[in-house]
């Protein structure tokens, strides 16, 4: 049985010597690639039709090996995981911890106020900084919004 890497490299191996062809053998390349694609995304449809009438469970044991994901996920027969709101305004703020942390600061999470407000806490050197406005609108809201699009305010709480 073959390791995702191993795929994976042999596929990188192919698509390096066709980068080398002219326009026209890559055309048929691509054109066979499509066609090849097309029938095993139909052949996957069908075998996941047939798997979820039988057993829920199985496809979703089928769905944790990496290679079966992998290809699941290429020809969008399944979505990925979303990591949730919670999670992703964290891994925002762990990003701008670093430095705040250098100047004795740090901030937290103290609410997400659905649909569209987090209210964030300074700590440390951060509470009576005169930057902290600068370091709350440049620096936290705009890395949350960038992990979390659907986030409209940022408000400091004391």
């Amino acid at each position: 049985m073959s390791t995702l890497d191993e795929l994976v490299r042999e596929i990188t191996r192919f698509e390096a010597i066709i980068s080398e062809w002219d326009e026209s053998q890559k055309c048929v390349a691509v054109g066979l690639k499509r066609a090849i694609e097309d029938l095993h995304k139909e052949a996957l449809i069908r075998l996941m039709k047939s798997i979820k009438q039988e057993s829920m469970d199985a496809l979703r044991h089928a769905v944790q090996d990496e290679v079966v994901y992998g290809v699941l996920i290429y020809h969008e027969l399944v979505k990925l995981p979303v990591p949730s709101l919670k999670k992703r305004i964290q891994k925002a703020l762990d990003e701008v911890r670093f430095h705040l942390k250098s100047h004795n600061g740090d901030v937290e999470l103290v609410a997400i106020k659905e649909p569209d407000t987090v209210e964030v806490r300074l700590i440390g050197a951060c509470i009576n900084c005169s930057d902290s406005t600068w370091t709350l609108s440049q620096e936290i809201e705009q890395k949350i919004k960038a992990y979390c699009p659907e986030i409209a305010q940022v408000v400091a709480i004391k």
